[in-house]
């Protein structure tokens, strides 16, 4: 899990989904903000991947997990848009890193 600085809060995420940019992977897109401090990041889970609350959790930490070691700048909301596939957090890893790269 992402420490809590790494996170956005409420007001924050609705400021990138009013202003960011977007990227697409095939599992995920990706709405973001360029700034000055380092990558901070919230993770998005509808209903239509998964029903259960406690799937869209598991999936929300599996990103968050993923997003760890990887290195950015500025603000940016991750959408989960397909049922991921088994390995989950190596393939979250590959489309992260895809995504973050084409941000810059």
């Amino acid at each position: 899990m992402l420490p809590k600085n790494r996170r956005l809060v409420a007001a924050e995420v609705r400021e990138v989904l009013r202003k960011g940019r977007s990227n697409r992977a095939t599992f995920l897109s990706f709405k973001c903000i360029s700034g000055p401090e380092s990558l901070r990041v919230a993770v998005v889970v509808p209903k239509s991947v998964a029903k259960k609350a406690t799937e869209r959790n598991r999936i929300r930490r599996a990103v968050y997990r993923a997003l760890s070691p990887l290195s950015g700048t500025g603000l940016g909301v991750v959408f989960v848009q397909k049922t991921l596939p088994q390995p989950v957090v190596q393939t979250l890893k590959s489309e992260l890193a895809l995504l973050l790269k084409t941000q810059k």
